[in-house]
């Protein structure tokens, strides 16, 4: 799913490379939340879901910071998952798909909706996956298993109530992405490391995720613009995770980073993570709304309430340890006993938010809009008794001017706060999270053309924001984080055969450390993307898409204070090609290459650096009924 914003401005697409069994969320320069269908998703550490992408029918983004769409959420902005559910205009049809590809990737999957009475008033939709992959690294694997039940019942026209389950199994052996600066973005007197070289030990390294979940959407129309909606959302997620991880270089004994070299043998030490445990949650959000219009006003008045609750009980440790592995032959390492001795976490967190937003459309000439949230939120640690509280009001509001021709320029300003959960690599929990952003841009939907263009410039400011300390765990930042950024989208149907797809984004991200300008690392000041599609239209190929991509990203830089601190991280650029073929009206088939040339570069370093996705190549036949 992270692959989802490849050629979208504002996005940074795999900073820690392939990992097979987390999504990983960056856009504007820092991290993005996740929710299902408007209500947040677990968020900690290895309970963090890995969603299956043939379960959601749509994907809504939110860029930047913003509290009031669907409640706290992270300074990025906010990927919210649609799930699929029974639509009455899809009772009595499905499909059925297969695919196979490179890294022994293969799965099949389905989809129905069926009704259970004459007037499909009451409607089922079953959908089921399995899929298999290996990863980058040597040893690494994933298999998935999946299976979501929805039912939909209509009391009325305008009362409607929806039930959404899922449950969804991962198995495999877990991508140990970490590989140290010295041998990766500096080659040592052997060269560079081996892409697929795996650090940690496939031997022994497993992994097992087990989510489930169980929700409800119930909606009432009262008329006259006045609609009651309500979600609810309980997550059950068992995760069972043992990985061993190099160290990001080798040290002197004053513990002081070294070049590998034959002096330490070309080896680093080891750690192991571990954990074992449970995540539950519960989410709710209450919301009414009333929509009056008239000749020269269509507004909008938002209020809602939601509250959320999240507990983890679980054996956790990243500071396990194995032997040290030697980078150009790390195989000679597997098999060796490790060391675990996981002290048990127990974190509690509850969040209730109260929100009141208006939108108003005036002369259908400008667009107003303004919102208030205000959150109380509290994390505690309970087998030590540390605990956070944290009241925040939020605030935003935007204005937008509907000019002729198409043209539409905006100013918004927006804030997000969060009170992030567990214990950070300090051992202490979270301070809160908060961020204020200003933006300015245009919206361009031209009458001569199919498409769109979009322009927007953005400056913010984080504070309490959660970075890396040097063995890749988080911390909240002492310091705060300034970010600004342009990002240009455009989109057209250039004739009746070719489409065309291009996007930038120049980003600057920066820790104001008493004065002194750091640049963050893993984000490229520059990317860049273009995409186009050939469709045939005629004669034997009718039916017949083909299409490319390429995508650039700039340079980056290295963690300050690390072995090799400030170095500048090469710049790369990929190739993407498909085709996508109509067999007739419910037979197709489709090809994918990723990164075709199979391309060796690095997605980016903090402490550590992180190799890109390598060339993946799959095939897929669907069948719609």
């Amino acid at each position: 799913m992270d692959e989802i914003g490849r050629y979208q401005a504002g996005f940074t697409n795999q900073p820690f490379g392939s990992d097979n069994n987390t999504n990983w969320f960056r856009i504007r320069g820092t991290t993005a939340s996740q929710s299902f269908d408007g209500l947040p998703a677990a968020e900690y550490g290895f309970f963090t879901p890995h969603v299956e992408t043939f379960g959601v029918e749509a994907v809504e983004i939110t860029k930047g910071s913003d509290s009031l769409t669907y409640g706290a959420a992270n300074a990025g902005g906010l990927i919210n998952y649609i799930s699929k559910r029974p639509h009455k205009s899809q009772v009595g049809h499905g499909s059925v798909e297969a695919h196979i590809g490179n890294k022994d990737q293969r799965g099949i999957a389905a989809d129905y909706t069926g009704a259970l009475n004459a007037d499909q008033s009451l409607r089922y939709r079953l959908v089921g996956s399995y899929k298999h992959a290996d990863g980058d690294w040597n040893g690494t694997r994933n298999e998935s298993y999946y299976f979501a039940p929805s039912l939909s019942f209509d009391f009325s026209e305008r009362t409607n109530l929806t039930l959404l389950g899922s449950i969804q199994k991962d198995v495999g052996v877990p991508s140990s992405n970490f590989m140290p600066q010295s041998g990766t973005l500096v080659a040592t007197d052997l060269g560079y490391i081996d892409p697929n070289n795996n650090l940690g030990d496939p031997t022994q390294d497993h992994e097992k995720n087990v989510a489930k979940s169980i929700g409800y959407e119930f909606s009432h129309d009262f008329g006259n613009g006045l609609k009651f909606n309500q979600n609810y959302r309980y997550q059950h997620i068992r995760n069972r995770h043992l990985g061993a991880y190099a160290y990001p270089s080798a040290y002197d004994t004053n513990w002081a980073a070294q070049a590998l070299s034959a002096d330490n043998d070309y080896s680093v030490s080891r750690g192991v993570v571990f954990n074992d445990g449970t995540a539950k949650s519960h989410s709710f959000d209450n919301r009414l709304s009333w929509r009056f219009q008239n000749e020269n006003i269509d507004n909008t008045l938002l209020g809602g309430i939601d509250y959320r609750h999240q507990k983890v009980d679980a054996l956790y440790t990243l500071f396990g340890s194995g032997a040290a592995v030697n980078v150009y032959n790390p195989a000679a390492s597997y098999g060796q006993a490790y060391t675990v001795n996981a002290p048990n976490t127990g974190v509690k967190s509850r969040q209730l938010g109260f929100y009141l937003q208006n939108s108003t459309k005036l002369f259908d000439t400008f667009g107003i809009t303004a919102g208030i949230r205000h959150d109380r939120a509290r994390s505690e640690e309970v087998s030590n008794g540390q605990s956070v509280r944290a009241n925040h009001t939020s605030y935003s509001g935007s204005l937008m001017y509907f000019a002729p021709h198409g043209i539409n320029p905006y100013i918004a300003y927006s804030e997000s706060f969060s009170l992030p959960s567990g214990l950070s690599g300090n051992q202490t929990l979270y301070d809160p999270k908060t961020t204020e952003q200003y933006e300015a841009g245009i919206k361009y939907l031209p009458s001569w053309v199919d498409g769109s263009l979009s322009l927007a410039v953005f400056k913010a400011r984080d504070k309490g924001a959660l970075v890396s300390n040097n063995i890749g765990a988080t911390v909240s930042s002492e310091n705060p984080i300034k970010r600004k950024g342009i990002e240009i989208q455009a989109e057209a149907q250039i004739t009746d055969n070719i489409k065309g797809a291009f996007a930038y984004t120049y980003l600057s991200s920066i820790t104001d450390d008493n004065g002194n300008t750091v640049r963050n690392p893993l984000i490229p000041k520059h990317s860049a993307s273009l995409r186009g599609i050939y469709q045939f239209t005629k004669g034997a190929l009718n039916g017949l898409d083909i299409g490319a991509g390429i995508r650039y990203t700039g340079n980056s830089y290295t963690q300050a204070g690390s072995l090799y601190s400030g170095y500048q991280v090469p710049s790369s650029t990929v190739f993407d090609v498909f085709a996508k073929y109509r067999i007739a009206d419910d037979w197709e088939v489709q090809l994918n290459a990723d990164n075709i040339t199979n391309r060796k570069y690095i997605s980016g370093c903090d402490y550590y650096c992180y190799y890109g996705a390598e060339r993946s190549i799959t095939g897929k036949v669907s069948y719609k009924f």
